[in-house]
């Protein structure tokens, strides 16, 4: 998987996150949020809803430019979000075939972009497991 996949997997979310019902909105941002370099613009402009509401997940500075990083203490409340996102992902298909662009990336469908969102899902699944944090590199 390369970076592009991720890249165009945020561009996606950002075509489709205004025609997600709130509460999945909410759990799809806060799951997503720390695991972009400097989070996503609009997350302290909005108001959480649903269960999403009650997860936070709190990051200490990056070390440097080339790492972002979730300590093991930030695993465990974005396991919860994944919960909650995982048990909705099929409430973005609608949203996703409307009004997500395909594009010359891997992520060109809905399946694409539900699949790369369960291999974060199964990253944080795993590391919170086994106790770990979660790295990872700027391309």
């Amino acid at each position: 998987m390369s970076s592009e996949d991720h890249f165009a997997a945020g561009e996606h979310w950002e075509a489709i996150r205004a025609f997600v019902a709130p509460a999945v909105r909410s759990a799809v941002d806060r799951f997503i949020d720390p695991l972009f370099w400097g989070g996503l613009e609009y997350m302290a402009d909005r108001d959480a809803e649903g269960g999403a509401a009650h997860v936070s997940v709190v990051l200490p500075d990056a070390p440097s430019d080339h790492l972002l990083w979730c300590p093991p203490a930030a695993v465990s409340p974005l396991k919860l979000l994944w919960e909650l996102v995982g048990a909705e992902l099929e409430a973005l298909r609608e949203p996703f075939d409307r009004h997500a662009q395909a594009g010359s990336s891997r992520i060109n469908g809905f399946n694409a972009f539900a699949g790369l969102l369960h291999r974060w899902g199964d990253v944080i699944g795993k590391a919170q497991r086994r106790g770990w944090g979660v790295v990872g590199l700027r391309c």
